[in-house]
């Protein structure tokens, strides 16, 4: 399933929640910051390929954030995927608040 997801499918989950399981005792429920196209990472000669993209999340304030991990994300409309993986990120300039997660698919 992951090797299918495009850009477009992440786009309408943009400022929903969701939660991402690693394990019985870490799950964290996550928003949809922004999804954005990354064309200039596309590797050369692969142009069947999907385009790269970066979905930001971002996390609660005081929920226990974690550096990476692979998990299930669960979706808002019950959808799930299995095997993604997760890595904490610097926050946007000003919010120091809450921790930063992205996704990359490429």
């Amino acid at each position: 399933m992951l090797g299918t997801i495009t850009a477009a499918d992440f786009q309408p989950l943009q400022g929903k929640a969701c939660v991402f399981e690693a394990t019985p005792t870490l799950s964290v429920q996550l928003t949809v910051e922004q999804v954005k196209s990354r064309p200039e990472c596309q590797v050369p000669g692969s142009c069947k390929a999907r385009e790269p993209f970066r979905v930001l999340l971002s996390g609660q304030q005081d929920e226990a954030d974690f550096t990476s991990a692979t998990g299930v994300l669960r979706l808002g409309d019950g959808a799930a995927m299995e095997g993604v993986y997760i890595n904490r990120v610097l926050p946007p300039v000003g919010d120091n608040l809450r921790p930063w997660y992205q996704l990359v698919f490429n």
